[in-house]
């Protein structure tokens, strides 16, 4: 296939080498995303290119934006982007120009230590700087967002990041399943194993924890706590299948909780990001319960807990990706949105153009969207 892309007003442009491209460029912490004309290499050996069709705004991102934790500047940033496949490099065998593909930020690459136990998700491949030369503007090598960097047009993966879509899922709709839906709904279903009649809590009902709510609903949890100060989240909560809202307007919410789950729950997830609430969630599961902290937080912040919980058989564990391999675990939520029992419309929006996506960042931190979404 030809070297080519298509720019804003339509004309066909090629350059030695890669494509030119546009992409949201933050060139230092907490700068404005500035959109700029990018060289996108071709793909080498065991890559594709992909022409990305919708990109959502994750906390993750907003968090490295804000902090510069993580992340080798001037970079790209988004990690939840689905797309075409546009191009592909020699020896790729596992996808074809013109598939539809939702990316995972997980490179899958075998090689390293925790690919070859078998826990894919912590693969040490995953890049955050611009050592792979994919993305450049001028002379510089882009950072690389979780081996993804969906806020540009097209982009370089590996064939095993690019998970082809069933055709009953919309492909705009599917990049949520890149990230937060499999966030959440794996940090319940993998990481916490949530089983028929448990009773579970959520804290946190933005995009991660409404599909951690979904998980529940579907492994047949007894009851579903819905944790958020948002009265709106709680409400679409209840519509995915939460039994019981709290916010801590009314109190505190472990106390509620425990009350009301006689003596406290099953599984408890995290799904904000900060000390307190991790503390909250671990305090909120009965002797025996498990706490899966999920969101971001400063490298540095830290959690306490009394040692003597740890007697009573409570566990406090992480949770990253959902524990989840992406070609094991994308085509399986993929058939449960064809099935009807996984929501994903009412989780994502508004949507902008690439030129408004601070706006789109706006509309997350302000707490206005709960997956606002970068359309092309």
């Amino acid at each position: 296939m030809a070297s080519n892309s298509t720019d804003s007003s339509g004309s066909e442009k090629k350059k030695a080498g890669g494509i030119r491209s546009r992409a949201a460029v933050v060139h230092e912490t907490n700068a404005p995303l500035v959109v700029e004309e990018i060289t996108v290499r071709d793909p080498g050996p065991g890559e594709v290119r992909v022409r990305v069709a919708a990109c959502g705004i994750c906390a993750s991102d907003l968090h490295v934006w804000r902090t510069g934790e993580g992340l080798a500047f001037p970079a790209v940033l988004g990690h939840e982007a689905s797309g075409i496949v546009e191009a592909v490099g020699p020896e790729v065998t596992a996808v074809c120009e013109g598939q539809r593909v939702v990316v995972a930020w997980v490179p899958r690459c075998g090689r390293c230590g925790a690919c070859r136990s078998g826990r894919v998700h912590l693969c040490a491949a995953v890049r955050t700087d611009g050592s792979d030369g994919s993305l450049v503007l001028g002379d510089q090598s882009l950072g690389r967002y979780m081996s993804v960097s969906g806020l540009a047009e097209h982009i370089v993966v590996s064939e095993r990041a690019a998970i082809p879509l069933v055709d009953g899922v919309d492909l705009e709709t599917a990049c949520t399943i890149g990230c937060g839906v499999t966030t959440g709904y794996g940090a319940a279903s993998i990481t916490g194993g949530v089983r028929s009649g448990e009773q579970v809590a959520v804290f946190g009902c933005g995009c991660v924890g409404l599909s951690a709510i979904q998980a529940a609903r579907i492994a047949g949890a007894r009851k579903i706590f819905a944790v958020d100060p948002n009265r709106e989240r709680l409400a679409l909560a209840a519509e995915m299948g939460a039994t019981h809202r709290v916010t801590p307007d009314d109190g505190n919410p472990v106390k509620k909780i425990q009350t009301e789950s006689d003596g406290g729950v099953d599984l408890a997830i995290e799904a904000v990001g900060g000390g307190a609430i991790v503390r909250q969630a671990f305090d909120s599961v009965a002797p025996g319960g498990r706490a899966i902290s999920v969101g971001l937080t400063r490298f540095d912040e830290q959690v306490e807990i009394p040692l003597v919980s740890l007697l009573l058989d409570k566990s406090l564990r992480g949770s990253i990706h959902g524990s989840a391999d992406p070609i094991v675990e994308f085509p399986k939520l993929f058939g449960l949105v064809e099935q009807g029992e996984l929501e994903l419309d009412k989780l994502v929006g508004p949507d902008f153009p690439l030129e408004k996506v601070n706006d789109a960042f706006e509309a997350l931190e302000s707490g206005r969207a709960i997956r606002p979404r970068v359309i092309f």
